[in-house]
């Protein structure tokens, strides 16, 4: 018996869980340290100008969802996308680089 292959967004979505959950053994697992969770944070948001950190890539995801869901004549979910993704970067991103300035501050065990 073979499994039904999946479609691409449930392949999008297995991915993606895949590699939050790397992040979280990596900043929680049995051996990790503050290190090992300073990393897992920046892989969410790499700091200075870069915009390649995963809650930009969302941001920008969800700006582009935005932008066609307006071109299609659904003014009001466009609306709520770019809310959300002004919401990460106004709110979980500045908040983000603040807790990994206070980590990265932290002095060394």
């Amino acid at each position: 018996m073979t499994a039904a292959p999946l479609d691409d967004a449930t392949l999008a979505r297995a991915t993606i869980t895949v590699g939050l959950d790397r992040l979280r053994e990596l900043a929680l697992g049995d051996t990790a340290d503050i290190e090992d969770t300073a990393g897992a944070l920046q892989a969410l948001h790499r700091g200075g100008d870069s915009s390649d950190g995963a809650l930009d890539v969302l941001a920008d995801l969800l700006d582009d969802i935005a932008a066609r869901c307006d071109d299609d004549g659904q003014e009001h979910a466009a609306e709520h996308l770019s809310e959300a993704a002004a919401a990460i970067r106004g709110q979980a991103v500045p908040r983000l680089r603040s807790a990994l300035a206070d980590i990265e501050g932290l002095p060394g065990e």
